[in-house]
């Protein structure tokens, strides 16, 4: 297909001609991308109070909607929408700190525009849940040397290995460079987008060795460590969580939750794994405070005799 595009009064002009400059074409280009990757968010919230329909929306929920849908085709930048890139976008935002019911709620407008506007079926975009002072899932250590056996690559054993010990976001860990790691002292550099808590945290000799090994199998000079991008890493996790029969359960917060419950259980303090995960608010980080700390009960000794 062609377009014209109007360039003065009345004339149009080919995109692409050789006269235009560079600038000018790749603006085109970027106009012409829009046109053929747009989610046609007007159709859809019109779509939403068609004549005839049982489950009219208010103003305000269209006005959340394109909200969304904006977002959302920004993140996609001229691919075409799936739901496999709204899970994507939607961990993402999780990964950047936004809140919970916040990031449900573009999920649940972008479950209506696939099902209800796309007529896709079976759609499935996994939410978060409500903030609560339950304690997060998350993986016990056998559960974890699991996905390590079920590693395919060097790659995906350093990301499992990694996440798990540190606790960084995959966000994170994507920005780290050969120079945000000390190696004989045992420390890597956080760089914390959100609460812009930066600074050195402890990384185990167990996750300095698999990187290690994965940084001399790969096969690029770049300064990241991980010279990825974010659906990349997210595809490959969820992939390895099928491998190792854990389903749709794996996802970046889990590995985070981890990193936090693991320390509780062997009596770390609550303020030591707030400076763990860069948390701004030591509230957030009291949600681990309920776990049971095995290590605590080994120290105290009973009262009475057992």
């Amino acid at each position: 297909m062609v377009y014209y595009l109007p360039l003065g009064k009345g004339k149009g002009k080919l995109l692409g001609q050789l006269f235009l400059g560079e600038k000018i074409l790749l603006q085109y280009k970027r106009i012409i991308l829009e046109v053929t990757m747009s989610l046609k968010i007007d159709d859809f919230l019109d779509h939403l109070n068609r004549r005839g329909t049982l489950s009219p929306v208010s103003e305000n929920t269209k006005k959340d909607y394109r909200s969304t849908l904006e977002q959302f085709q920004r993140f996609l930048d001229g691919q075409q929408p799936t739901p496999e890139l709204a899970q994507e976008w939607i961990q993402q935002l999780l990964d950047r700190g936004r809140k919970p019911a916040t990031v449900a709620s573009h999920g649940f407008a972008l479950r209506r525009y696939f099902s209800d506007y796309l007529k896709q079926k079976d759609v499935i975009i996994l939410l978060p849940s409500a903030e609560s002072p339950g304690i997060p899932d998350y993986l016990e250590y056998d559960e974890i040397q699991k996905l390590l056996d079920n590693c395919q690559t060097p790659t995906e054993t350093a990301l499992v290995t990694i996440l798990c010990d540190t606790g960084l976001r995959i966000s994170e860990l994507l920005v780290a460079t050969n120079d945000d790691v000390d190696w004989e002292g045992g420390w890597i550099f956080a760089h914390r987008e959100k609460t812009k808590k930066e600074g050195w945290i402890p990384i185990s000799r167990q996750s300095l060795d698999a990187l290690e090994r994965y940084l001399s199998w790969r096969h690029t000079k770049d300064k990241r460590l991980f010279p990825f991008e974010y659906y990349d890493v997210w595809l490959w996790l969820k992939k390895l969580g099928k491998r190792a029969g854990m389903g749709d359960r794996l996802h970046s917060h889990l590995f985070r939750h981890t990193a936090a419950a693991l320390r509780r259980i062997a009596g770390q303090e609550i303020t030591d794994i707030a400076d763990l995960l860069g948390h701004k608010k030591l509230d957030t980080t009291r949600r681990y405070q309920n776990i049971k700390s095995v290590a605590l009960k080994e120290r105290l000794k009973p009262i009475f005799p057992e």
